[in-house]
């Protein structure tokens, strides 16, 4: 039985292959007798189905796409990772079997040389000069890196120092006085020590007795408060009817207080005495002395004969003026240094005064001493508990009023002057117009007889140091 070829799919079948997944395949055949008919049916004849088809065209070639090449990586940091490995390894294998490849090589022992001690020093001597002990010795030689010096007080030896090599004295200047030592020396070194020198035996004698210290200059009191720098302090301004704002009273160009020490009113226009201006008053004594003192001051006898006198200012500060005897006629230096302790003859300085009367005058400048005959004539500021000098101009112009005639009249006492009814020791002031009261030899300045003191003031005037050519200054005893 032929079988007839199966029709080809219609055009809607091929397009939808789809549609046979649900359907049949047959297989439809063609009767024999219908087969040649088909043949001739696709329309050709039969030469042109005789000839061979052509060859059917060459595919196309798809379009070459051009590939870039890929980028080569360099090589030499895999030759140098590589090359630190090898290294690492190589040195880690080396380490590891360093005594393996390298053998320590076996040295032969070095000879241990031994260095000889040193020689002992030798000569070893030992002075004592005050508190110190001085030991000089021979230095023994050889190898010496120092040495070391011992002292012995109490049975055993201590170390006292070590010097360096070639030393040969040392000052023990711990030594106490009054104490034996004995000391030896010992040189050392690598070798070892040296044996001890020769031993020495010292004794440090007893201190010298201190010497007496030296005298202290006295440190000067203060001034009183001086407000207008006019050499009078504040206080003593009352005393002389000046102003404690005004250094100049009488506006004459010269200072208050330097005018006071020459011995002139300080208020006044012209140059007048303080005698003649009533604010001072002359006090004469039996002994033969006169001095000035400020009116308001009160000025007593303490001794009838006038060998002591003593000035109370009213402020708890006082003057005394003294009559001290000088038997074996030292000099004023001397006699203080001698009645002072502590003090010697050239603490005082020397000074003159006004009236030409030489003296000296203590360090502290509150004390001053005449020679008078026999005698020594003192005047003496007592401050009396005050912290302050308010009347130091006030004592100078004193000082420069002094008088001293003849030799001193010291009467020894009588029943006369003693019992009832006796002399007192209140003051007797000679002013220009009062006369004395007490028993005396009356004393004025119109006296027409021989008087018992010179009269205060010089013929002529010394005039004062002008204040406007000076600075404010402290009166001094030494003034022209």
């Amino acid at each position: 039985m032929a079988f007839s070829p199966t029709p080809a799919p219609s055009s809607s079948s091929a397009a939808t292959p789809g549609a046979f997944a649900n359907r049949r395949v047959e297989i439809v055949t063609i009767p024999e007798k219908f087969y040649g008919v088909a043949l001739g049916m696709d329309g050709k004849t039969q030469a042109e189905r005789d000839t061979p088809l052509p060859p059917p065209p060459p595919k196309p070639v798809p379009p070459q796409v051009m590939v870039k090449p890929a980028e080569r990586k360099p090589i030499w940091p895999y030759l140098v990772l590589v090359g630190a490995v090898v290294l690492v390894v190589s040195g880690v294998f080396l380490y590891v079997n360093r005594d393996l490849l390298f053998p320590a090589q076996t040295l032969a022992p070095t000879p241990v040389v031994v260095a000889p001690a040193p020689s002992a020093p030798s000569n070893l001597s030992a002075t004592s000069s005050g508190l110190a002990v001085s030991l000089i010795w021979v230095d023994g030689g050889g190898a010496v890196a120092g040495v070391r010096i011992e002292r012995q007080e109490n049975g055993s030896y201590a170390p006292l120092t070590v010097l360096p090599a070639g030393s040969t004295a040392f000052l023990d200047v711990s030594a106490q006085p009054s104490r034996t030592y004995v000391y030896h020396v010992i040189a050392f070194g690598e070798g070892g020590e040296s044996s001890p020198s020769n031993e020495v035996t010292v004794r440090v004698p007893d201190p010298l007795p201190l010497p007496p210290p030296a005298p202290v200059a006295p440190t000067l009191p203060s001034g009183g408060l001086d407000s207008d720098s006019d050499g009078l302090t504040d206080i003593e301004e009352p005393l002389y009817g000046t102003d404690a704002r005004s250094p100049d009273a009488d506006l004459d160009g010269f200072l208050d207080g330097n005018e006071v020490f020459h011995l002139y009113n300080p208020a006044a226009k012209s140059p007048v005495r303080l005698l003649d201006s009533g604010l001072v008053k002359l006090f004469s004594a039996p002994a033969g002395w006169s001095v000035l003192v400020p009116s308001s001051w009160i000025i007593g006898l303490d001794i009838p004969d006038g060998s002591q006198a003593t000035v109370t200012t009213g402020r708890g500060e006082t003057m005394i003026l003294k009559i001290e005897n000088n038997a074996t006629g030292a000099s004023l230096p001397d006699w203080y240094a001698a009645r002072v302790p502590g003090e010697n003859a050239s603490s005082v300085r020397p000074f003159v005064t006004k009236g030409g009367l030489q003296g000296v005058v203590a360090p502290d400048r509150l004390e001053a001493l005449f020679a008078w005959g026999s005698k020594v004539f003192m005047v003496k500021y007592i401050l009396g508990g005050e912290q302050f000098i308010n009347y130091r101009t006030t004592f100078e112009m004193m000082l420069n009023s002094l008088k001293l005639v003849g030799v001193p009249i010291v009467a020894a006492p009588s029943e006369a002057t003693t019992g009832p009814g006796s002399l007192t020791n209140s003051a007797t002031a000679v002013s220009p117009s009062a006369s004395s009261t007490t028993p005396v030899v009356p004393v004025s300045n119109t006296s027409s007889s021989a008087p018992l003191i010179e009269n205060v003031s010089s013929t002529s005037i010394v005039p004062p140091v002008s204040a406007a050519t000076s600075s404010p200054v402290t009166v001094s005893s030494t003034r022209s």
